[in-house]
């Protein structure tokens, strides 16, 4: 007994050194997968083939293949922001500062506005009934765009400059906002507030299962699994800060979690949120 008494100090140290090591190797678990870029914004991906990467101070958005391919399929798209796949593998974009939102066609590349006289639109993504929900910054409104006629319908207002929105399995809609909120909607239009721990929400949103979204926590430079009970967890590195100021959010080409910084200009993997 006394032999391992005295040991005790030694083996303290061990564990401490053993629990510091496991720590900083989660620490790069977030591994740079993509660089070069300016201000990565929206990240989508068609499964299996290729991911997008909108780029707001270059105006540009450019296309990643399986091999590693790049090249840029849209220029000239003032503040590009958020990006969405439509079922038909066309690609859509915001343009923050020129208010409209573009269809890229996946077959000739042609660009056509598909809507128009927004109000410094964000981050975009589909509704299950097909139309494209928008993040409509600059009025506080989330609106729904019919994008076969450019008709936009309006979805739920009061927000704090809302900048990312994803609808959940049951049609609810979860928000997040640069005004320091997360909010979600439900169906019949109430509101339940699920952001107290977010510094600033940023533009990166997306379902992760059915009852939990990961939000970009952009204050505070991680990602965040939020459950609609409101509980938080960190889905980057236990909390550690991931490089730069992180902005944008998506799937990758293998399904694998995407995360954008601004200052970097680098496309991180994540690791699984869930785990």
């Amino acid at each position: 007994m006394t032999g391992f008494t005295g040991a005790r100090p030694a083996i303290s140290r061990w564990l401490a050194a053993s629990m510091a090591l496991s720590l900083s190797c989660l620490a790069v678990a977030a591994e740079a997968v993509y660089e070069g870029f300016q201000s990565p914004v929206g990240i989508a991906a068609i499964a299996g083939r290729a991911v997008y990467v909108s780029d707001w101070s270059a105006n540009t958005v450019t296309r990643i293949d399986k091999d590693g391919t790049r090249a840029v399929v849209a220029r000239d798209i003032p503040s590009a922001a958020g990006l969405a796949v439509g079922q038909d593998g066309a690609l859509f974009v915001a343009s923050y500062s020129a208010n409209y939102i573009v269809r890229i066609d996946p077959d000739s590349g042609a660009i056509h506005r598909v809507a128009e006289n927004l109000s410094t639109p964000t981050g975009i993504a589909f509704a299950r009934d097909g139309r494209l929900l928008v993040a409509n910054r600059g009025a506080g409104q989330v609106l729904a765009v019919d994008v076969s006629t450019g008709r936009a319908s309006l979805v739920a207002d009061g927000f704090s400059l809302p900048v990312g929105v994803v609808e959940m399995d049951d049609g609810s809609i979860v928000v997040s906002q640069y005004g320091g909120r997360v909010t979600r909607v439900a169906r019949g239009g109430r509101k339940q507030e699920l952001g107290a721990v977010f510094s600033r929400p940023g533009v990166g949103i997306a379902a992760d299962g059915p009852n939990a979204v990961l939000v970009v926590d952009n204050g505070a430079g991680v990602v965040r699994r939020l459950t609609l009970d409101g509980k938080t967890t960190s889905a980057a590195v236990v909390g550690e800060k991931l490089p730069g100021s992180v902005v944008a959010l998506g799937r990758g080409i293998a399904g694998q979690w995407l995360v954008g910084a601004w200052g970097t200009g680098a496309i991180h993997r994540l690791p699984d949120a869930r785990r």
